[in-house]
């Protein structure tokens, strides 16, 4: 639990919008709190399964809070969630790797990205 620093998880298996909801709110939640020293995140989905998105603009800055990790890289819903990460929640991320599933056009938009090194959308 404070040893570990990486952590890379894999899904083999497609989820449904019930287990989705569910999942984000649960295991994200757990990995966040649980995994007090983590400083890198890889959510990532075996092909042609998709990775469970998070809706991070609907968790509560307790769940998806985290003062050390530095990279991160997952699948989220939209450009909201995007922003909802560059809130300052997450203040020594250095990397965001991010693939947005539907990325239509927001105009909500606040930002805190000082330590900001890399970030990729796709």
């Amino acid at each position: 639990q404070e040893q570990l620093a990486d952590l890379i998880l894999v899904f083999e298996k497609n989820f449904n919008a019930i287990s989705n909801k569910l999942y984000a709110t649960n295991l994200y939640g757990y990995v966040f709190n649980f995994f007090v020293n983590l400083k890198h995140l890889s959510i990532i989905g075996l092909f042609p399964y998709r990775v469970p998105c998070l809706k991070f603009r609907q968790l509560p800055l307790t769940i998806c809070f985290h003062s050390t990790l530095y990279k991160l890289s997952l699948s989220v819903q939209n450009l909201e969630d995007c922003y909802a990460l560059l809130d300052g929640r997450l203040k020594q991320l250095t990397t965001l790797i991010l693939h947005i599933v539907q990325p239509e056009y927001s105009e909500y938009y606040s930002s805190n990205i000082n330590n900001m090194v890399s970030f990729i959308l796709y």
